[in-house]
């Protein structure tokens, strides 16, 4: 918020300094900061106090809710202009970037908050009738500037260095005694995944009088197209080179700062920080008072900043409610601090850290909380008041300053606002720079608070098959399982692992890979390992690993193994005489029964066949006997289990001979694909969601919706009969459009469909 200022403007920027491939010209000199360090300034370009000037854009597609930028997607660019001295033939050229369709009779002039002012257009495409022009062939726009333009554009005299008009400080739209406007017009993204979009445009300008053009020229380093995937349901923490929640402390204000690019850090106070500072605080009063009353209700609060404009907040790490965040803390408690943002007039970067020892092919999930903390900093075109939220935040997040999500507007509703989206690191990548920036002009809003970055890692689940212990006899061979579930189709790298104690792991050789399947929203594998113990390898572990890569396998950040460990008992005594062996052991369900075949060798003195059953894998019960032939050379046996129950079910046969004593099968489990629990809902769907349900029995049914972001959005548990079932979840029409995660679960087995909201 812009509230109180004294002095004059004054900048000088005797300097250039080279980022990357970018150059930039940086001086702080009372508050304004010239260039946004992720623009191109070109070489020929002499700055001076006259002009501020950056370059953004608005995904308006996504300006409810954010998300990345896919193929349909409506942009907005705009092209800032923040005039302090009398600019003279000045006009405006922006070129149509590959990947993008012109949205005809989209150019127009307008506030920092979006309102058209007067003489703002929209203007039309064709040439001279007003200040804008289209030309297709290029293709590019063109629009004059300022009072007394040229309307003699065309297509035949596009390039023409005059026609543009005058600006001087205090035209409309006005701003604390300067003008500040913005140049817009609108793009359809056509673009493939995968592609980059790269907006270039230029300011043309005579800012002495001489009648020598002069230009500014933007080069956005880019917009990547990609599929918004959501947030991962299963995380792993990586590591950030800074800092993610900005720690705590017993004062209100952090002495230390933070990487907040072209701002400068001062303490939280009664009129600060102004534009293009920032604060780390516990509380966002300006002098630690709790009290959040107003504002203006019914006089301002002079313990809010700027005299009655902030919320009075605390941060939001661990709060127990995370959209209302925490209490702001009393002077002198412990609390945890927030970087607080009031932004400058230009676009640009806000916060930016490096991302070390990332994994190879990996996705990670970059997410932060936001607030917006000001509904009540709004001005019109003649710099009043208007005590509404005026410009709202708008946030772009980057890796390796190429924009990959953004915000959409954060409109001041009081409540904490997670953001975030889904990076995959390419086949050697171990680290990246992440950036925050803004994509809205400061000036009457746009002031807010961050907390909680968060990069995580999107990791599968293992489940393991006996899930804690197996048993075997020495020189029985023993069945080992898993089942590897993941959000993503990229962890097809396995191995098995052996342990004596359970800590320290060696591979057992059984190392490969394998394509997982599309179930139920998840990419799903089996992987097995069989061997014959001896009487030496009871007590040892054995678990397994996954990785995307081969490579991933050995580094021990980069893969993961966090299946239940099995733990193997091997009995010696009274098993030695069991001389008994199986040469196969299968089965099949169809039409809702279970036969099961095995054949054996050398019976010698086997009695019988005890056919076990379980739901899980680990706790078994006897569900019938075979009594064994005898045959010395072998035989093949039968079992019929005439109800295998749910989805899956595992067997195993217990070998018992004349003295008692016992061998095991190996474990195998089927699945009973007639009475398998299904879920079918209406995709896309808009004010609500119907879904049919079929249960292989009457039971309840718990149905959850979560969106991108993993949080909750609606919860449904009703009871339901045998078969088939219409279920409706009718409050989803409050939910924003963009992807949606429903959950159903029936007797613990678990139906996961990927849905779309639309527009009601």
């Amino acid at each position: 918020m812009k509230k109180i200022y004294t002095g004059k403007f004054h900048v000088s920027c005797p300097e250039r300094r080279a980022v990357a491939t970018w150059r930039f010209c940086s001086c702080r000199k009372f508050w304004l900061v010239i260039i946004p360090v992720f623009f191109i300034l070109a070489p020929s370009f002499v700055f001076s106090q006259k002009l501020q000037l950056s370059y953004s854009y608005f995904n308006l597609t996504r300006n409810s809710g954010g998300g990345t930028t896919e193929p349909g997607d409506t942009l907005e660019i705009h092209a800032l202009a923040l005039v302090t001295a009398t600019i003279k033939d000045f006009y405006y050229i922006d070129s149509i970037p590959t990947g993008t369709q012109y949205v005809s009779g989209s150019m127009k002039l307008m506030t920092n908050e979006g309102i058209i002012f007067s003489q703002g257009g929209p203007f039309t495409d064709a040439s001279n009738d007003d200040r804008g022009v289209y030309k297709s062939a290029v293709p590019a726009i063109r629009i004059n500037l300022g009072t007394g333009y040229s309307k003699a554009v065309t297509g035949a005299n596009f390039g023409i260095t005059t026609g543009g008009g005058t600006v001087n400080p205090g035209d409309i739209p006005k701003f604390y005694g300067n003008t500040l406007f913005i140049v817009a017009y609108k793009l359809v993204v056509t673009g493939s995944y995968g592609d980059t979009l790269r907006p270039t445009g230029t300011f043309y300008f005579d800012s002495t009088g001489s009648g020598t053009d002069k230009s500014y020229h933007f080069s956005y380093p880019g917009i990547k197209i990609t599929q918004n995937m959501g947030l991962c349901n299963n995380y792993l923490g990586a590591t950030f080179s800074a800092e993610s929640s900005f720690s705590s402390g017993t004062t209100q204000n952090r002495s230390t700062g933070a990487i907040v690019p072209g701002y400068t850090k001062v303490n939280i106070g009664a009129n600060a920080p102004q534009d293009n500072y920032y604060s780390i605080v516990d509380n966002t009063s300006a002098d630690g008072t709790t009290n959040n009353a107003g504002p203006y209700q019914p006089t301002a609060n002079s313990h809010r900043v700027f005299g009655g404009y902030w919320d009075i907040i605390g941060d939001h790490t661990g709060a127990a409610n995370t959209a209302t965040g925490n209490p702001p803390v009393a002077p002198g408690a412990s609390g945890g601090y927030m970087l607080v943002v009031n932004a400058a007039f230009t676009t640009g970067e806000a916060y930016r850290d490096t991302i070390k020892n990332v994994c190879p092919n990996t996705y990670y999930e970059f997410s932060a909380w936001v607030r917006n903390i000001c509904g009540v900093c709004g001005i019109d075109s003649n710099s009043h008041a208007t005590y509404t939220p005026g410009v709202l935040p708008n946030l772009a997040y980057t890796i390796n300053n190429i924009d990959y999500y953004t915000t959409g507007n954060i409109t001041h509703d009081t409540i904490w606002e997670k953001h975030g989206f889904i990076y995959k690191t390419g086949p050697s990548e171990s680290q990246f720079i992440i950036t925050i920036k803004n994509n809205a002009a400061g000036g009457g809003g746009n002031d807010w608070v961050l907390d909680d970055i968060n990069l995580t890692t999107c990791y599968p689940n293992l489940v393991n098959s006996p899930k804690d212990t197996a048993t075997s006899c020495a020189g029985a061979p023993i069945l080992l399982s898993d089942t590897v579930k993941s959000y993503f189709d990229n962890y097809t790298n396995y191995c098995w692992e052996r342990s004596v104690d359970g800590v320290n792991w060696l591979s057992t050789g059984n190392c490969s890979t394998k394509t997982p399947v599309l179930v139920n929203g998840e990419y799903v594998y089996n992987v097995d390992t069989s061997f014959t113990p001896v009487a030496a390898d009871s007590g040892t572990f054995y678990r397994l690993k996954v990785a995307t890569t081969n490579t991933n396998l050995t580094n021990a950040n980069c893969s993961v193994a966090n299946s239940q460990r099995i733990f193997l008992k091997v009995f010696n005594v009274n098993c030695t005489t069991l001389n008994a062996q199986l040469t196969s052991f299968t089965g099949t369900i169809a039409n809702s029964r279970a036969d099961l075949f095995w054949t054996s060798s050398n019976e010698g003195s086997l009695k019988e066949y005890e056919v076990e059953k379980s739901s899980d894998g680990l706790h078994f019960t006897r569900i019938g006997t075979v009594d064994a032939t005898r045959n010395p050379g072998g035989a093949d046996y039968s079992f019929a289990d005439a109800d295998p129950g749910g989805t899956v079910q595992y067997y195993r046969l217990a070998l018992l001979n004349d003295e008692g004593n016992i061998a095991y099968s190996r474990i195998i489990a089927l699945y009973n694909r007639d009475v398998a629990f299904g879920v079918t809902a209406t995709n896309p769907f808009n004010s609500e969601l119907k879904m049919n349900v079929f249960l292989p029995s009457e039971g309840t049914v718990v149905i959850k919706l979560y969106d991108i972001f993993g949080r909750p959005v609606s919860r449904k548990e009703i009871q339901l009969e045998e078969g088939n079932s219409t279920v409706t979840l009718d409050d989803v029409s409050r939910l924003n459009p963009g992807m949606y995660l429903l959950r159903t679960e029936f007797n613990h087995m678990i139906v996961q469909n990927k849905l779309f909201k639309v527009n009601n």
